[in-house]
């Protein structure tokens, strides 16, 4: 079993500001992801709202983030990020269990943000990936020359539905409600490209044989259903925390996300949650500004169970000495 003092489940903005403030600290800290760096961040189309990144790709301000993460110093903290999906947490004794090793730390940092959120319509399950996507971005090259069908109403969602619109041969856009929650300037942009528009529609079932054929809609108005021929389904309707980690391992929720307290501290001592599990804003900053918080209280964490045990250390974690983490015991 590897030891290391810090490790942090989930490589999103707010793992990863986590991690920096951990190991500039000089915990060793060790990040573990399951699928990609970055989270949503990664599949962000423009980002536009995080001061000191102009707007851009957000997959280009996610490389930003793992460079300095990774990189050796000065360049960067010098962190260890490993591609490894978490099956388990024993929080008591503070063990990670991965499809390819086990873990204990002396602190977790619990930054598993969010997954794309399923209509849980007959067929969904069945089809993703031959024909079913959440991710536009992530597999725009499979709907060149298609008959795309996009599910949604926010700036997502019209944001895939012009992405698909420069490959495809059709893209049809499909929302419940009258009309969409997207920027004013995004619906003019989908008019412009020519993506048609079906307002008071749904999404009732997907059928096909070996992939997507057809797509049954209804308009929420009259009841009426109807088949719509199409080749691939992008269903883009928002995102829900991803807490099963934590649930798993008997953390206190608080309603559907982690229950933390003013020092990001799960009612577990030593493991700490941040951004959209813990029920922050949905916005990349955001869940930065969580993670730097839950490193900064996992170091201070460390250095009084250090303390505690009789032992010192030089220089100082997250700005206090040593002595003066003793005082904070007395």
């Amino acid at each position: 079993m590897e030891e290391r003092d810090v490790i942090v489940i989930g490589a999103g903005p707010a793992g990863l500001s986590g991690t920096i403030f951990t190991q500039l600290d000089g915990w060793s800290t060790l990040v573990l992801e399951s699928s990609w760096t970055g989270g949503q961040g990664a599949i962000a189309y423009t980002v536009s709202n995080y001061p000191g990144f102009p707007p851009g790709d957000g997959a280009l301000l996610i490389e930003n983030m793992e460079k300095q993460v990774t990189s050796p110093p000065p360049s960067g903290v010098g962190a260890e990020l490993r591609m490894e999906r978490v099956i388990s947490l024993k929080a008591e004794d503070k063990i990670v269990i991965t499809e390819k090793n086990e873990y204990r730390a002396q602190a977790i940092i619990l930054a598993t943000g969010s997954n794309m959120q399923k209509l849980g319509v007959p067929g969904e399950e069945r089809f993703v990936g031959k024909g079913v996507s959440y991710y536009a971005k992530r597999d725009v090259n499979q709907f060149s020359r298609k008959k795309v069908l996009v599910v949604g109403g926010g700036n997502t969602t019209c944001k895939s539905a012009l992405l698909a619109k420069t490959v495809a041969s059709e893209v049809i856009l499909i929302h419940r409600r009258e009309s969409l929650r997207a920027y004013p300037a995004m619906i003019r942009r989908l008019q412009k490209e020519g993506v048609q528009v079906l307002y008071n529609t749904e999404l009732m079932e997907i059928r096909g044989s070996d992939q997507v054929e057809t797509a049954v809609v209804m308009d929420n108005k009259s009841g009426e259903q109807r088949e719509i021929r199409v080749d691939w389904i992008i269903i883009c309707v928002g995102t829900e925390p991803n807490t099963r980690l934590a649930q798993e391992a008997g953390l206190e929720m608080k309603g559907a996300v982690v229950k933390i307290d003013s020092k990001m501290m799960t009612s577990k001592p030593g493991i700490f949650a941040c951004g959209e599990i813990t029920g922050c804003d949905r916005h990349l900053i955001s869940s930065a500004s969580q993670g730097a918080c839950a490193g900064m209280a996992a170091s201070e964490y460390l250095a009084l169970e250090k303390v505690k045990r009789g032992e010192m250390f030089e220089g100082a974690k997250n700005g206090k000495y040593a002595d003066e983490y003793m005082a904070m015991l007395s």
